[in-house]
């Protein structure tokens, strides 16, 4: 399974009904990888690169609002010829997945949320003015609740990103566009089947968002994976991937599985 480049970078595997994944701000569709390969047998999952991309001919120089994160998956679905999809997200790509279900809802068949970002904020504005790899990795322990993922090679990639200044001016404002964007008072609107899947020692979006989105959105599920932080597609895969996979096939699309 190779990215795929050219308009958009994404990853693709299987076949059936179309399900699309959505990173974190410092992820990309590698997030997805075991997700992807789980659900192959039932699914046409696809995992998209949003232009939050440290490369600057991968992001746009105007980004100020979720809505153009949303109308880029929307064009990416389009020049894709997909009409409706599963989509799901993890912190800020839950997010993106939350308001793309609002503008669009004849396009959206049902909804994963993980560590999802649109009720609290954890923001970075205030935390990047002058990195030091120390400080990167004191906070990146915030994310998992295995240090092990916090590896050297990891500490030192966000390092570099967070020396280019031109990158923590663009991270400022995409951190303005997700705390500017509280969906709360939006969520009664969603009328799709919605699953929530979070760690419970997420410690960037803790547990009591998980509740309130539960509280908020209709009939969601609501899964929490033990031992697990704020990304289970990358901390806990396999079960984050089987609890997504029950999901998906208590509906008619994998109800012969």
């Amino acid at each position: 399974m190779s990215l795929k480049t050219g308009p958009f970078r994404y990853l693709e595997r299987g076949s059936g009904p179309p399900v699309l994944w959505l990173h974190g701000l410092f992820g990309g569709p590698e997030n997805w990888t075991v997700t992807l390969a789980r659900l192959a047998d039932r699914f046409h999952g696809l995992a998209l690169q949003l232009p939050v991309d440290y490369q600057p001919q991968r992001r746009p120089a105007d980004l100020r609002s979720i809505g153009q994160l949303t109308e880029y998956v929307a064009h990416f679905l389009a020049q894709r010829g997909i009409e409706r999809t599963i989509i799901g997200g993890n912190s800020l790509g839950g997010q993106v997945a939350l308001d793309f279900c609002l503008r669009y809802p004849q396009r959206a068949s049902q909804l994963v949320l993980t560590g999802s970002a649109g009720l609290f904020e954890y923001s970075l504005s205030r935390k990047i003015p002058r990195p030091s790899e120390q400080f990167i990795r004191e906070q990146t322990s915030q994310i998992f609740y295995d240090p092990g993922y916090v590896t050297d090679a990891l500490v030192q990639d966000i390092y570099r990103m967070l020396s280019d200044r031109n990158y923590v001016r663009f991270l400022i404002r995409v951190a303005k566009a997700t705390r500017d964007y509280n969906v709360k008072s939006e969520l009664g609107r969603l009328g799709l089947p919605t699953l929530i899947v979070w760690g419970r020692q997420d410690r960037i979006t803790p547990p009591k968002v998980a509740h309130e989105f539960q509280t908020h959105i209709r009939g969601a599920q609501l899964v929490f994976i033990e031992r697990c932080g704020h990304s289970p597609p990358i901390e806990r895969p396999e079960e984050f991937s089987q609890v997504v996979r029950d999901f998906l096939c208590g509906k008619s699309a994998c109800a012969d599985a």
